[in-house]
């Protein structure tokens, strides 16, 4: 649909329009609303201005006249040849502004989803977009708008009289325009021409389906996955070097009932393995599936007549091998008789409430908050291993694997559900139902945290290759999830740490002032502040510090502090009103006696507080007190900034 016949449809949703004029390209028309641009108009010319297809700022006839004869004298040099039966020239009101951009494309995760940002010829070039579902509220878009540069002019820009209320109601009328045309494929109005009246569309272009964008499955309501009480580890095993073995030596802790099995029978750990399910005669309502995949959907058929709900199928060889069409009948299985499906491919899962470890990885997860979801098991694994380290605790933990059933949002709709989790770490490398997703982060009432793997074309690839799942365009990825008020992560380790997202200011203890300074660097850059030391808080520190301490944020203890000095300044810093974290960062000197400092972390502190050993061999000692008490601690100023 070419801009002439969308000016009168744009304009009946509400949009502004300029007076325009459609003729032939052998006319000269009589026009009264000079200055115009003029315009080549055909359906098979996109980038009208690369090849001479556009002449702005004409003030009269003669100028408009020249312009059209060198207009077909540029198309004919590009090697086009307009056709008169479909193409026109169309002379159009020049309004002068800033230019914008809106867009809408059909992505294969996220479906339609519009792009707003700079427009114009440069808009490949400068690239400054968001990306908003057409789902989203007013909040919601304009968290998406204050992403990009030109959003400053709607915050009062060198005198700018709009605000960002004008951009939120122009992206509600595309909202609403899409909504009125759902076979949309492509979607442009560039430039938009921002006045102090509001937008004007100057150019426009659409491309249709000839069907409706393809849609997502429904959702279907489930029962919780955590409800546990009956549990079958199907594959067991007496060999340590099996994951059977691993997953029922994790699962001997499960305070409900336990059942193993393995069709060679025999004894595990003092327990039976019953040959099939037919030795058991309970009610099943959650089993974990560890055996060769060719008999894993035999299997959940058995398991079907017991009663069961949740199904953790930790068996590869599917779809990441190519086997699509064993995972369709996985999904079908759930589907007609209402199974909650993890995996497969997986690492397994594990509940707090009642001390379930169905993975194969640590034996030693302690009990907390976080809920971990993971589709990689080798990462999840490490993460495991890192929180046991540092004495981090997880209510759940969740690899999802290929996700052949349950997804993303499935799993954070369950878990707002569930009281043990106060907060949600993610590790994505591919989304399948994006609209599902964003719509379950944003019911979601407990802070979120998303690491993306699968940024780079080459890395999309591998995950692909990993999980047979795709990965999306990155930046449409963290636009939309960010909008929703969701915090993407940048490095792995992050994930542990949810808590730091209520935690603005951040006071620094140091003995040394350089890396006090590197990490402060770091601190902004990840949108944090530094605590602003009040003359009284100066007061109180310089009573206890030497005299040529920094006397501001960070708080440069001096290099020769001991630990009674650290001691003294973070009593004083635990009772400053504003202060969220602190990081309390060591480097070796002669005389610093790092264990000694690292042990004053065993009082209770109020406020949270964060080590950084930097160095070596004079680091060890108080590293292994650390680690053998299950305190958390940081080795390079990039590792400890990077969970803000």
């Amino acid at each position: 649909m070419v801009e002439s016949q969308l000016y009168p449809i744009l304009k009946d949703a509400g949009f502004s329009t300029p007076r325009h004029l459609r003729f032939p390209l052998d006319a000269e028309p009589a026009i009264d609303f000079y200055p115009v641009a003029l315009k080549i108009e055909s359906p098979t010319i996109v980038h009208k201005s690369d090849v001479g297809g556009v002449a702005l700022f004409l003030h009269d006839a003669p100028s408009l006249e020249r312009a059209r004869h060198k207009m077909l004298l540029d198309l004919q040099s590009h090697g086009i040849v307009p056709d008169p039966s479909t193409d026109a020239l169309i002379a159009t009101e020049m309004i002068r502004g800033e230019e914008f951009f809106v867009g809408i494309v059909d992505d294969p995760i996220f479906g339609q989803t519009i792009l707003f940002g700079k427009g114009g010829v440069l808009l490949e070039l400068y690239r400054d977009v968001c990306y908003i579902d057409p789902n989203a509220g007013r909040e919601e878009i304009k968290r998406a708008l204050r992403t990009t540069k030109i959003s400053r002019l709607f915050e009062g820009y060198r005198g700018s009289r709009t605000d960002i209320e004008t951009a939120v109601d122009l992206i509600e009328k595309v909202q609403r325009f899409l909504a009125a045309h759902p076979t949309i494929a492509e979607f442009d109005l560039n430039p938009l021409i921002l006045r102090d009246g509001g937008f004007t569309v100057v150019d426009a272009r659409i491309r249709f389906h000839d069907l409706p964008a393809s849609e997502a499955h429904g959702r279907r309501s489930r029962s919780s996955f955590f409800d546990n009480r009956t549990v079958a580890v199907i594959g067991a095993s007496a060999s340590p070097d099996k994951v059977g073995y691993a997953i029922a030596k994790n699962a001997l802790s499960f305070q409900g009932k336990l059942y193993l099995l393995n069709t060679r029978g025999g004894t595990f750990e003092g327990r039976t393995l019953h040959r099939s399910l037919e030795e058991i005669d309970d009610t099943i309502d959650t089993a974990v599936i560890t055996i060769p995949s060719s008999h894993v959907l035999p299997t959940i058929g058995e398991l079907i007549p017991k009663g069961v709900k949740n199904i953790v199928v930790v068996s590869a060889g599917f779809k990441e091998v190519g086997d699509t069409e064993s995972e369709q009948k996985l999904l079908a299985l759930a589907r007609d008789h209402g199974l909650n499906i993890i995996g497969p491919n997986c690492l397994g899962y594990y509940n707090a409430r009642t001390s379930l470890n169905l993975t194969f990885g640590s034996d030693a997860i302690r009990p907390g908050s976080l809920a971990l979801i993971a589709q990689s098991g080798a990462v999840l694994s490490s993460l495991m291993d890192k929180a046991v380290q540092n004495g981090i605790g997880f209510s759940h933990i969740l690899s999802t694997g290929n996700m052949a059933d349950m997804d993303f949002a499935d799993i954070v709709t369950m878990l707002d559900s569930a009281p043990e989790c106060e907060a949600i770490s993610i590790y994505a490398e591919g989304i399948q139902e994006g609209k599902a997703f964003l719509e379950a982060l944003r019911r979601c009432s407990k802070p979120v945290r998303i690491y993306k793997a699968g940024k780079s074309p080459e890395a999309r690839k591998a995950a692909f290759s990993h999980t047979g799942n795709l990965s999306g365009d990155y930046p449409m990825f963290k636009g939309l999830i960010e909008s929703t008020g969701v915090q993407t992560v940048d490095t792995i380790e992050a994930l542990l740490h949810p808590a730091a997202d209520r935690y603005e200011r951040i006071a620094i203890i140091t003995n040394a002032g350089g890396p006090g300074t590197i990490l402060t660097d770091y601190v902004i850059e990840k949108g944090k502040t530094l605590h602003p030391l009040s003359e009284e808080e100066i007061a109180r520190l310089s009573r206890v510090l030497p005299t040529n301490w920094s006397h501001n944020n960070p708080i440069d203890i001096i290099g020769d502090a001991r630990s009674d000095r650290y001691e003294a300044v973070l009593e004083c810093i635990d009772t400053f009103e504003g202060v969220g974290l602190v990081y309390l960062l060591i480097t070796p000197q002669m005389m610093t006696d790092t264990l000694e400092i690292v042990k004053l972390l065993e009082r209770p502190w109020k406020k949270p507080i964060y080590p950084i050993l930097l160095g070596g061999e004079m680091m060890e000692e108080a590293m292994t007190y650390l680690h053998k008490n299950r305190m958390g601690v940081f080795t390079t100023l990039q590792e400890a900034s990077g969970f803000l």
